[in-house]
């Protein structure tokens, strides 16, 4: 049996998958007409609901590879092949249109989901949580991932002036390159899983 993800890795590949420096241009402009204690407020409400529905997915991950009868192997490769999808959409944006309606404040929709709790982010933790042996390495890896990402998010604005948009591709782009390693290293060890039961 593989051994567990160390909390470090845990924690760093869930925070490269909310890329909250890649989605911060989606917050800003979403946010755009709010004075900056509203924008501080909307933001960490937004983060709260994200952070609740992650801890649900963790809840249910092990009950649903239960109810499929998902063995290990099936669970670090598909892990490893989302990992990697989600590094090439880092790595390479599409420009996407974020449904919003002029006036109106985002609630729950579409900055709790799906830009911070992305299908990915979701389908990553209940992965995961199935192939911790203990809860606690799980929750407190979306913790940490999440209080470093909100951190980002609540002075969104202030670094897009320090590092300009230019900064943020960058940084965001080197991001990707690290999660496309995590992904193919997930990806052999579901492959080293697999010959070593055949």
């Amino acid at each position: 049996m593989m051994d567990s993800m160390s909390l470090f890795t845990l924690a760093l590949t869930l925070f490269l998958i909310m890329n909250p420096l890649g989605n911060m241009k989606h917050f800003l402009s979403l946010l755009r007409e709010l004075k900056a204690p509203r924008h501080r407020f909307v933001v960490a409400r937004e983060m709260v609901f994200a952070l609740i529905i992650m801890f649900i997915f963790s809840l249910l991950g092990e009950r649903i590879a239960w109810a499929f009868s998902f063995d290990e192997t099936t669970i670090y490769l598909a892990s490893g092949a989302i990992l990697f999808l989600a590094a090439i959409k880092i790595i390479f944006p599409k420009e996407e249109h974020i449904p919003h309606i002029h006036g109106e404040e985002p609630f729950l929709i579409p900055i709790a989901i799906p830009i911070i709790a992305s299908p990915a982010l979701l389908a990553t933790i209940m992965l995961y949580s199935q192939s911790e042996i203990l809860v606690w390495p799980m929750v407190l890896s979306i913790f940490i991932a999440w209080t470093l990402s909100i951190v980002l998010l609540l002075g969104s604005r202030r670094i897009l002036r320090l590092i300009g948009p230019n900064g943020l591709i960058a940084i965001e782009r080197i991001m990707g390159i690290v999660l496309v390693l995590l992904a193919v290293q997930r990806f052999m060890e579901g492959i080293l899983l697999f010959v070593a039961h055949k």
